[in-house]
């Protein structure tokens, strides 16, 4: 979870353990892609989906608030 934790942000509208950041390896030190829903329900789908992963949270919202 180190890796994530400048991508994740606390409390969300959406459902925890539904954002998944994927990995290239099970290092989990490059971030290959993510899917789920920014802090502001935005839609994220980005990247590759592998066997390396992690769920849970909510992504910084994008763009971030004023």
């Amino acid at each position: 979870m180190v890796a994530t934790s400048g991508l994740m942000a606390p409390s969300s509208e959406a459902a925890p353990g539904t954002n998944c950041t994927y990995y290239s390896d099970e290092s989990h030190t490059t971030v290959v892609g993510q899917y789920g829903r920014d802090c502001c329900n935005n839609r994220i789908a980005w990247g590759t989906k592998t066997a390396h992963y992690e769920c849970g949270g909510c992504f910084l919202c994008t763009p971030p608030p004023p």
